[in-house]
């Protein structure tokens, strides 16, 4: 382990800094995949009623608010 590899940096010192970075390497992975944003499905969209105040996500095909069931989103347009 205290074999000179690279100028004056043995295998110990090597193998320590790369577990280093493949520890950092995961460790950042895993919060990427936790704090990653969720993609908006395709039959669904972001909503908000301007009668009652109510915000969500509704279909795009037959969206109401569940509240006072007024039309929103692409439903409201075809009104």
């Amino acid at each position: 382990m205290d074999t000179i590899v690279f100028g004056n940096y043995s295998l110990k010192e090597i193998l320590v800094v790369v577990l280093i970075i493949a520890g950092l390497w995961t460790i950042i992975r895993i919060f990427m995949r936790v704090f990653k944003k969720k993609e908006n499905d395709q039959h669904f969209q972001s909503v908000k009623c301007f009668t009652c105040g109510w915000e969500g996500k509704v279909s795009k095909y037959s969206g109401r608010c569940p509240k006072c069931n007024q039309p929103l989103g692409d439903q409201r347009a075809k009104h």
